[in-house]
């Protein structure tokens, strides 16, 4: 048992090998929305639950700048100024969805700009209303530390979703509280970064800066839009690895292994285990599977001096940009993760997630048994 003193202010108190539990120095009075854009089905449960938090429970809300400004229109009724609302579906939906008593707490709602106000010291814990592409997108806002994060599953899949919207006035008692468990997420530091070419022409004008990231899922490098096969070479800590000749390469954390990386045969990890997933994608050999290396390790992939045409790299699906012989990228653990809120138990949710959402091995009928003659 350790106590781990956490950036955004509440303490940890954690058994390293079973689960993590959070306990507020001081009792949280603010919390960031998060919901799932242009869906008008989520906008009632985003109503609902600001009315609930702001009146019942007196919590400073924020929500994002687009967020503020979509109901700003809507408190307006000037709907068709918004692109949001260029169909009539959509308009409907969000004069349904809105009343007067939630008019009136709009302006009772704080607004947050990304890249502007810095929130890590303001905000005590998320709430997501969507599904895992929501949660992505949380990561993404908070480059260091993350708040703890409550993510109620409004979307399609909802792997990282564990909970039910009608369970939220429990749930956010409860951790307002202290008395549930979370998650640790693992995310990976990835620098993009020149590096020099022996290609002088196709180096020529790709100078930059490093560009940091912070990944949740995975790093994908892949061919993009151009017809020739992507060539990466793999370094771990300094030491050449293996050069993936094939579509591409996907660079998971334990988290990204029931996403891109599942679909290429990786293992899947449970988001506890600290390790990095390295999964070829359609790889031009036989041989060729998916390994994990320890978390550990540094990274660094760039394209073989001998590829023909350039690739294309993702972070979490986010910033796509070419990536071409002057370009490497250095991958490492994140001191940074992302606590997820528990509903059970960390490996009590996995395992529900993989039967639930993936279907992990399901089967229509069970074996029957043997009948012995007497």
């Amino acid at each position: 048992m350790e106590t781990l003193q956490n950036t955004f202010g509440a303490p940890v108190v954690s058994n390293v090998q079973k689960q993590h539990h959070l306990s507020w120095t001081n009792p949280p009075t603010s919390c960031l929305i998060i919901k799932k854009y242009h869906d008008p089905a989520v906008l009632k449960k985003f109503k609902t639950i600001c009315i609930w938090l702001i009146t019942d429970q007196r919590l400073d809300v924020y929500v994002e700048e687009k967020d503020f400004e979509e109901l700003q229109t809507i408190k307006a009724g000037d709907l068709t100024s918004n692109s949001s609302y260029a169909n009539l579906k959509m308009v409907a939906g969000a004069i349904e969805n809105i009343d007067d008593k939630f008019l009136s707490l709009i302006d009772n709602i704080k607004v947050w700009t990304f890249g502007k106000d810095k929130l890590n010291n303001k905000v005590d814990f998320i709430v997501c209303l969507g599904g895992d592409g929501t949660l992505l997108y949380a990561s993404s806002l908070f480059q260091n530390s993350v708040p703890p994060v409550i993510a109620f599953n409004l979307g399609s899949l909802g792997f990282l979703t564990p909970f039910e919207f009608r369970e939220f006035p429990t749930v956010v008692k409860k951790i307002v509280k202290g008395t549930l468990g979370f998650t640790l997420r693992s995310r990976l530091d990835c620098c993009l970064m020149p590096c020099s070419s022996q290609d002088d022409e196709e180096s020529e004008g790709d100078e930059f800066l490093p560009i940091s990231y912070q990944v949740l899922n995975e790093i994908i490098i892949d061919r993009g839009v151009h017809s020739g096969v992507c060539m990466v070479d793999i370094y771990c800590d300094d030491f050449f690895v293996t050069t993936v000749i094939g579509d591409g390469l996907i660079v998971a954390t334990p988290t990204g292994s029931t996403a891109y990386a599942a679909a290429t045969g990786a293992s899947v990890v449970a988001p506890s285990v600290p390790c990095v997933i390295l999964a070829p994608i359609c790889p031009h050999s036989l041989s060729f599977r998916p390994i994990m290396v320890p978390a550990n390790c540094v990274l660094k992939c760039k394209l073989n001096p001998d590829a023909r045409s350039k690739a294309s790299i993702s972070f979490d699906g986010r910033h796509r940009q070419d990536f071409t012989k002057s370009h490497a990228v250095e991958i490492s653990a994140s001191q940074f993760s992302v606590p997820c809120i528990d509903k059970e138990s960390s490996m009590k949710d996995w395992v529900n997630g993989l039967r639930n959402c993936l279907m992990w091995n399901g089967r229509s009928a069970t074996q029957k048994p043997l009948n012995k003659p007497n």
